[in-house]
């Protein structure tokens, strides 16, 4: 225990130590439904990403919501600094220059190793996702979802629609008017926000679809 420890809050392990914790935590937050799994995810009024999403698809891991990239970018560099930390603190040396000689050696290769396991994880991941982009976003208003992980409202909301290709979608949502939607409920999708990259919601009532005889 000891040992784990000093390597977990020891150079450079604790550079990525409390990022670990603050990941942990927020997926935690998801999990309760108390944020948004695409909370970072930002694009312009033309579907092109901004901001953090620009970075993280120059960066070739922009496939899957940012949240998750940067999660999967903390989870690798953590596990390599933490095995490179421990393989180094084994060493038969007192000296405070060649251990942080090391520490600076095993943080570039955690680095280095997040950026590949994550890439490569998100291109193998993408394979078996929809496109992420603006056609694709707006070719699915008019269409109905399920209201999934607590109640959608003006802040906060998450639904499943199923794509035309067959695979279930995680969207955020909200609400207009004061409207609340509730968990399980069926909604119409009738807008797109770009400004939040969110979509807009509305009940949906089966009698009125002119698809029912």
């Amino acid at each position: 225990m000891n040992l784990f420890l000093g390597t977990a809050f020891g150079f450079p392990t604790v550079l990525f130590t409390p990022l670990l914790l603050v990941v942990a935590a927020y997926w935690v937050l998801v999990l309760v439904g108390a944020t948004d799994s695409e909370l970072l995810d930002a694009v312009d009024s033309d579907g092109a990403a901004t901001g953090l999403s620009a970075i993280m698809h120059r960066a070739r891991l922009g496939a899957v919501p940012v949240t998750v990239a940067l999660s999967m970018l903390v989870c690798v560099a953590w596990f390599v600094s933490m095995m490179g930390g421990i393989m180094t603190s084994l060493l038969d040396t007192t000296s405070t220059p060649l251990l942080l000689a090391l520490g600076a050696v095993v943080l570039l290769i955690a680095l280095v190793a997040a950026w590949a396991v994550t890439s490569g994880l998100v291109m193998a991941v993408a394979r078996f996702l929809p496109r992420r982009g603006g056609d694709s976003k707006h070719e699915l208003v008019g269409r109905t979802c399920v209201i999934r992980i607590g109640e959608a409202g003006a802040d906060f909301g998450q639904a499943e629609i199923t794509t035309s290709g067959g695979a279930a979608l995680t969207i955020p949502v909200r609400t207009t008017g004061g409207e609340v939607l509730p968990l399980g409920g069926t909604a119409l999708i009738f807008d797109h926000r770009a400004e939040d990259d969110v979509f807009l919601v509305t009940h949906f009532d089966a009698a009125l679809d002119p698809g029912q005889s």
